[in-house]
């Protein structure tokens, strides 16, 4: 029946809604989308915000087995998502992080992208494990613990001035990106702060 009213839709030239890209598998105290609180089992589409308070964080699994943990005071939203034909892999995934901190397990897809933007870089992968923050004075700090991420700094007239794409491509390496000096060059995060930033992303 899904079939046949979707052939018609598309005959008769009718909007077809997109299904929903993810599904909220943890949450715990103050997340919302929109006007509404965030519960178990609710569906988020493309377009989607998710916005947490100082004690809210929220755990996403996404239609290609990728997850996502928005840590608090966060404010995420879901740009875009495309499977590949065989709705088996992921095409396209573009995320967007205005503020607060989030981590990523996401699933390899061949030459299927993962893109999490914020104010001040862009951190491109196509399957590892990552966490990306953004602070008061909108600066990113990326790192990595699987898998390997490039991250490119906010194009802005003087970026010739600074260097350019940075790779992190070992456990606990990270940079440091803002709009007046571009992205710092890949270095270790002690275990302490890899510590602690984890412990913000634990929902379990």
């Amino acid at each position: 029946m899904k079939t046949v009213l979707l052939s018609a839709a598309v005959l008769l030239g009718l909007p077809v809604l997109a299904a929903p890209v993810a599904e909220v598998t943890a949450v715990r105290g103050a997340a919302s989308t929109g006007s509404k609180a965030l519960a178990l089992g609710d569906k988020l589409d493309r377009g989607a915000e998710v916005k947490t308070g100082a004690d809210g964080r929220v755990r996403l699994k996404f239609i290609d087995g990728s997850t996502l943990v928005v840590s608090d005071n966060s404010e995420m939203r879901i740009e875009a998502f495309e499977m590949k034909a065989d709705q088996k892999q992921r095409d396209s995934a573009s995320i967007v992080l205005q503020a607060g901190l989030i981590g990523q397990k996401v699933a390899p897809s061949t030459n299927g992208s993962w893109e999490v933007r914020t104010p001040t870089a862009v951190t491109a992968v196509r399957g590892t494990e990552f966490i990306v923050e953004v602070d008061d004075n909108m600066a990113t700090a990326v790192n990595v613990s699987s898998g390997k991420v490039e991250v490119d700094p906010v194009p802005t007239r003087s970026l010739h001035q600074r260097g350019g794409r940075v790779s992190l491509g070992t456990p606990a390496a990270g940079t440091m990106c803002n709009l007046a000096s571009g992205c710092s060059e890949s270095s270790a995060w002690s275990p302490d702060r890899v510590k602690r930033t984890q412990e913000r992303l634990s929902i379990d």
